[in-house]
């Protein structure tokens, strides 16, 4: 044994994995397992037994001490027997010795490495190919490599199996019987948990070994790959020989190691084997290998043969569109193969990256240029190369883009509706433009200013809802839009629509200014609002002698401040102004004018001037008295703002003074007096330039 002792062993592994399945085998152990065991029904008087240690310490203690393997009869022509009949078929099985390997060693390469883990004076492994095997199992002690590999060779070797102690076959057994067989470890002591195995196992168990199933055939340039399903016979076969054969050649085996499966998880099998040409048809099959020893039925062949790899591309180095809905590429194909093409093909897709469709197919091999319809103003193409055996090459994605100047239609149909919380809702017609990006909203709070763009970007939908302030004084909104394309080209802004802003406060008390009597004719005066646009006034006459007799005399807005009445008849009158907001909210003259149809409106005050002191910011109203006043009232209004009650003072003052005044502005006074029976005077008013 001169030639085990003090080598090493150079193990060549495609692909490794210590399997985990057995066939009609029962493994029992309590707690942790230091013995395990699975059996195999071969014929019509064999069962095939075989264990293995699950630790270094049982590895090491099986070798010191060896295994017992016993039978019990427990049933016979399907009868439970009270008593099994037992048979001790070994006491003291261990590695036999060295000299006992060697005729087996000069026939496999498993045995070989086997009996150096038992008994060589050092043990490594080297790994060939990209496995990793050795210097995983190089990681570990020595101990664990000589454990962890005998163990995984006696899956592949079952002679090597029972020569290292670990199997046995039993040759008595019988038809109508079943057995439990215990094996377990021989320690000194009290047997320890884990160190018995059982399996429970009869003839009846006997089946024929499965094909493979799932093979199929990956045929490539001067290569192909195998791959069958492992994951459905895994119990049954831990690795596979492959076999080749061409014309009606035999088969011939082509794996010198079996093949198998690199993690539990895989499902599959894959195997690449080179073609020395692509010529030759090759047929292929594979046969399982079990922990037994036994090689499984062949499976089903796959044929086939090697295809010549098309590495050359078409390219496209220029295109444009030629008309409104036509265009033009021209394209380069160099190819040293351009025997194997048949035919050039043209797809289309709006996204680069998108689902590409034929537009045009079976173009010449010899075209190098290509007009052809295409109606999108943007659109992606390819050029697919497709040889006569239907493999295909396509070159880059090629944008094609039409020359755009023209902008989309006008937006129409804008809608515009402010609620209560101030949110403005905009819709209107989508257009029908195929490249329309979407939409610019402007708006701005008078009639006369130039509009600014609202929205954030482009909007692609055909709504909008905008937040506005109903705290601001602008009664009314306006609102238009325009319609941009995928070349940014913007359409005109469409009809500007006004809406009115919800006025949530209560006008203003409209004023009475002053009135002129003609006879019957009442010419009555008032203040307005002109920066509330949608305050409706109503001028209301009522008889003081008939009280019942009450009428609205007039109705108005913001741009009518008088009103002549003609009185049916001689007395006395009481003439109201009422404000009324656009959602029905109502306010009064704080005092109503009443008037003898007989009398005549008092003069209005004379000498009535101003001083502006703009070093010291005042303003200065000076007036002469009048007999009858018994108050003045001045009103006053900011540049063209509304005119609103500033100053009430008694008949004995005939001077005011403005002190929250700004140089640049204008500001207009007006003066009357309220008399002893409480009618007004006509209106005098100034305007001071500040």
């Amino acid at each position: 044994m001169k030639h085990i002792t003090g080598i090493k062993i150079f193990l060549i592994v495609s692909v490794l994995i210590i399997p985990s399945g057995v066939i009609a085998q029962e493994e029992a152990a309590t707690g942790k397992e230091n013995v395990r065991a699975k059996g195999l029904a071969v014929d019509k008087n064999t069962i095939k037994l075989r264990w293995s240690p699950a630790n270094t310490k049982a590895w090491a203690d099986g070798r010191k001490y060896g295994y017992t393997v016993e039978r019990y009869t427990v049933m016979t022509d399907n009868i439970w027997k009270d008593i099994p009949d037992k048979a001790i078929f070994a006491e003291n099985l261990k590695p036999q010795p060295p000299e006992k390997w060697e005729e087996h060693i000069n026939r496999s390469d498993y045995a070989a490495v086997m009996a150096q883990a038992f008994y060589g004076e050092d043990f490594e492994l080297t790994a060939s190919g990209n496995n990793g095997i050795g210097s995983i199992i190089n990681q570990a002690n020595e101990l664990e490599q000589r454990f962890s590999t005998s163990s995984f060779m006696a899956e592949y070797d079952y002679e090597a199996a029972k020569l290292a102690g670990w199997a046995w076959t039993d040759s008595t057994a019988k038809e109508n019987q079943r057995y439990l067989y215990r094996i377990y470890l021989n320690r000194p002591d009290t047997r320890q948990q884990g160190d018995t195995a059982a399996v429970y196992i009869g003839l009846e168990d006997r089946k024929s070994l499965p094909k493979p199933i799932g093979m199929n055939a990956l045929f490539g340039d001067k290569a192909v790959m195998l791959s069958w399903n492992y994951v459905l016979l895994s119990d049954t076969y831990h690795s596979y020989h492959v076999e080749r054969k061409s014309g009606a050649e035999p088969f011939r085996r082509i794996t010198e190691l079996p093949v198998t499966v690199l993690s539990n998880n895989m499902k599959e099998i894959f195997y690449t084997d080179s073609l020395p040409d692509n010529e030759t048809a090759y047929t292929y099959r594979v046969s399982g290998l079990t922990g037994f020893g036994e090689t499984g039925p062949v499976s089903e062949e796959v044929s086939g043969q090697g295809i010549k790899a098309l590495v050359c591309i078409p390219y496209i180095y220029s295109g444009d569109f030629t008309d409104k809905d036509r265009a033009k590429i021209y394209w380069e194909f160099e190819c040293e193969d351009s025997d194997l093409i048949n035919k050039f093909s043209l797809s289309e897709s709006k996204d680069m990256d998108g689902q590409y469709r034929t537009i045009m197919d079976s173009i010449a091999v010899t075209k190098r240029e290509l007009d052809f319809s295409l109606p999108e103003a943007q659109t992606y193409v390819k050029l697919q190369a497709e040889t006569k055996d239907g493999r295909k090459t396509g070159s880059f994605p090629f944008l094609l883009r039409q020359t755009d100047s023209i902008p989309p239609a006008i937006p129409a149909g804008l809608k515009v509706e402010i609620d209560t919380a101030g949110v403005a809702r905009l819709s209107w017609d989508a257009n029908r433009e195929n490249d329309l990006r979407g939409y610019r909203i402007l708006r701005s709070f008078t009639g006369e200013e130039e509009k600014a763009s609202i929205t954030p970007g482009i909007i692609g939908q055909n709504h909008y809802a905008d937040t506005l302030s109903l705290n601001m004084g602008n009664p009314h909104v306006y609102y238009c839009l325009t319609a941009i394309d995928e070349r940014y080209n913007e359409s005109l802004p469409c009809e500007t629509v006004k809406a009115a802003k919800p006025n949530k406060a209560t006008p203003d008390e409209p004023v009475i200014t002053g009135y002129t009597l003609s006879g019957n004719k009442v010419s009555v005066e008032w203040l307005t609002d002109p920066e509330n646009r949608d305050i409706a006034y109503a001028l209301i006459r009522t008889s003081l002698d008939k009280p019942e007799y009450t009428a609205i005399v007039f109705t108005g807005d913001h741009t009518i401040a008088s009103y002549t009445d003609e009185a049916s008849a001689a007395g006395k009158y009481r003439y109201s102004l009422v404000a009324t907001s656009a959602d029905g909210k109502k306010s009064f003259s704080p005092q109503p004018l009443e008037i003898d149809i007989a009398d005549t409106a008092p003069d209005a005050i004379a000498g009535f001037t101003s001083y502006a002191d703009t070093g010291n910011g005042y303003i200065e109203l000076s007036w002469r008295k009048h007999e009858k006043a018994k108050l003045y009232r001045i009103y006053k209004a900011v540049e063209k703002g509304k005119m609103t009650l500033w100053e009430e003072l008694d008949a004995n003052q005939n001077r005011a003074v403005d002190e929250t005044v700004s140089p640049g502005n204008s500001y207009t006074y007006t003066v009357l007096y309220i008399t002893d029976k409480g009618r007004p005077s006509k209106a005098k008013s100034i305007t001071v330039n500040y």
